[in-house]
């Protein structure tokens, strides 16, 4: 098998080795050898390459790609090759994990640290909570699909998941053949009844329970035999096994195995929030920074608390400003943030909910939060909540928090402005005070000054847009954001000369910021130095992750599409629009960026096609790229085109 894979996929894959193999399919590790990393790439048995196999291996492909999570085995890449026989085989890659499963873990280790065990299902229950939101139930919880990589913990294999939102057509299974694993299952799915959102819940609950005693809830010498036990008689206690449990602790455990699912937690995350809220309750001495609330928990239960009264922060004696501890972890989240990639967010969520925590008056540490939910809303990176719209109610919770902790910080206005931007983008009018209001309190603020550039750049006044931008480059020459901007500046009033200059500043800056890279490739090709623009969007790919590798996929396809090689743009958007099919909604800059080679193809069905994925098109920053930016010029004359601007833009060539 490993010889003919590398045979029909040597030209994007050498498979060195097989991971293991399953009743499905095989795992084998691979090098991707256009991106010089190793993957994991699943194939289907040929015995199994019939209509039904492979329409079911299909559909996890579709299942897995859909709910992408930092902690989810994410889908990179599939396609279908030739068996051995002939027959057609299906193929995707994931990310490969370094590290070992949870089984191996306790094949060592009989009972896991508690601290440990907690950690493991919390990071496990913010994949599954992702999952559940995009209405898939994974169905399979148990050791073997938990991949521990240091301390990060992995879901993998969605192979027999469920689209419980979808119609019926959508669902995986639907033989009445009872599918998963004996010890792991629900009653529920056990007896082949509704399976849903809490059958997670159940199986999690299980694993659990298995980490602190050393062997599931329920045993037996059969698959029968465990499932009549389960039906018959409730868990034993944990303490009865293990007496250093906190009782809280047996309590969230035993209520999530509830054999009735309306007895157990309304959500994976609220059973998280129980194990974690029960530890911190037993011994609050063992307290720490951040104890693996992947992705946003914290914030979730800091906020909600927030949420059900009025924010008043009371001081029984003078602030004296934050503990180390919690400055750190500060640091921390602002440099995370910085980097503009779904990773740094999810950390900087972990960081800054982490600070909050430690200290609830410190307003930086508020401020820097809600602006990594702010990032993670108009980018369209994925993080733990129900809807891409509970990262802006999150944001605004937390930027109030900010203000009320200090209403003369001019970065907890700033971030406010920041908010305000994204509530109503089609109106500034909120944003501009609050970031004048900053600028009031700070005028050093290099951030104020770029996010007054933005602004005044979507309200039609490149020149003040520039001011801004050199004021705040000035203010501090290394911030890779500003400086940025600035080339973007003089990119979109056609001055590249100067926008190459600050481009090349931005990556000498920071080489690994994914704008920076961004930015020189299109100033490269707008110079038509295509081999420099190829360069800079293949570092941008190497970079990015999540949606940003959409974004990197086209401009290498502009590059193509100026160099008149037309085959390999339409081959690299291809690639680009498999991966984009996994964010939904469409972001506003992945509907521009795509929009842009296929203009240059002079395909304008297909770039107007794009382009009216986005909604609303009278936000204020999409009209900036519509009115601004020079790849578009080709569609400067398409009556589509021009119906999507709310200002008219004169034809080529102009300025913005």
């Amino acid at each position: 098998m490993q010889r003919h894979l590398n045979a029909v996929l040597g030209d994007r894959y050498r498979i060195e080795r097989e991971l293991g193999r399953g009743g499905m399919a095989s795992v084998w590790l691979a090098h991707d050898l256009r991106l010089d990393r190793p993957v994991a790439l699943k194939v289907l048995e040929p015995d199994l390459a019939g209509a039904i196999g492979v329409e079911r291996f299909l559909r996890e492909i579709r299942v897995t790609a859909r709910v992408q999570h930092p902690n989810i085995i994410s889908v990179l890449d599939s396609g279908v090759c030739s068996g051995a026989g002939g027959e057609s085989l299906p193929w995707f890659t994931m990310t490969y994990v370094d590290g070992e499963s949870l089984r191996q873990r306790m094949n060592r280790d009989r009972q896991l640290p508690i601290d440990d065990v907690i950690r493991i299902a919390e990071s496990t229950a913010a994949a599954l909570q992702m999952a559940h939101a995009n209405g898939v139930v994974h169905r399979d919880i148990k050791p073997e699909n938990l991949l521990l990589s240091g301390d990060h913990t992995y879901v993998a294999d969605f192979g027999i998941a469920k689209a419980v939102l979808d119609t019926g057509t959508e669902r995986l299974t639907n033989t009445g053949i009872v599918i998963g694993t004996p010890a792991y299952m629900s009653p529920e799915q056990a007896t082949n009844d509704i399976v849903d959102e809490k059958s997670d819940q159940y199986a999690l609950a299980t694993v659990v329970y298995e980490l602190l005693c050393g062997e599931p809830p329920f045993t037996g010498a059969t698959a029968q035999a465990i499932v009549a036990r389960r039906l018959a008689e409730p868990a034993r206690p944990i303490r009865s096994v293990r007496a250093t449990v906190p009782m809280s602790v047996e309590a969230a455990v035993l209520r999530a195995l509830e054999r009735v699912p309306a007895d157990r937690f309304a959500s994976v995350s609220d059973f998280a929030v129980a194990l974690r809220s029960a530890t911190h309750s037993h011994d609050s001495s063992r307290k720490r920074a951040t104890l693996g609330w992947r992705a946003g928990i914290g914030a979730l239960l800091v906020l909600a608390a927030a949420a059900a009264a009025p924010i008043a922060i009371r001081r029984l004696r003078a602030y004296t400003g934050p503990s180390s501890a919690a400055q750190a972890l500060y640091q921390r989240g602002i440099r995370s943030y910085a980097k503009r990639t779904p990773e740094g967010v999810s950390d900087a969520l972990d960081a800054l909910t982490a600070a909050t925590r430690l200290d609830s008056a410190y307003a930086d540490a508020w401020a820097g939060l809600a602006k990594t939910y702010v990032r993670a809303y108009e980018r369209g990176f994925v993080f733990l909540g129900p809807a891409r719209d509970s990262a802006l109610r999150l944001a605004l919770s937390a930027a109030d928090h900010s203000i009320a902790a200090d209403p003369r910080n001019a970065d907890a206005w700033l971030t406010k402005g920041m908010v305000n931007r994204q509530v109503d983008p089609t109106d500034m009018t909120q944003a501009l005070r609050a970031f004048h209001r900053a600028l009031g309190l700070d005028s050093t603020l290099a951030q104020a000054w770029h996010q007054l550039g933005i602004t005044s750049m979507e309200l039609g006044l490149p020149d003040s847009a520039l001011a801004a931008w050199r004021r705040s480059v000035a203010a501090n020459p290394t911030y890779a954001e500003g400086v940025s901007f600035l080339a973007l500046g003089h990119f979109w009033r056609r001055q590249y000369d100067s926008a190459s200059h600050w481009a090349d500043s931005t990556v000498a800056i920071d080489p690994a910021f994914v704008l920076g890279r961004q930015v020189q490739g299109q100033v490269a090709v707008e110079r038509h130095d295509l081999a420099r623009g190829a360069a800079a969007f293949k570092a941008q790919e190497r970079i990015a992750s999540g949606v940003e590798v959409v974004n990197a996929l086209a401009g290498e396809a502009l590059v193509s599409a100026r160099a008149g090689r037309r085959s390999e743009a339409h081959e690299t958007l291809s690639r680009a629009e498999s991966l984009a099919t996994t964010f939904s909604p469409t972001a506003l800059h992945t509907a521009i960026l795509m929009a842009m080679p296929y203009a240059a193809l002079g395909e304008n069905d297909r770039a107007v096609a794009w382009l009216t994925r986005y909604s609303p098109s009278a936000d204020l920053h999409f009209q900036l790229h519509l009115r601004c930016e020079p790849p578009l010029d080709p569609l400067a004359n398409d009556p589509r085109f021009r119906a999507l601007l709310t200002i008219p833009k004169p034809a080529p060539p102009r300025g913005c």
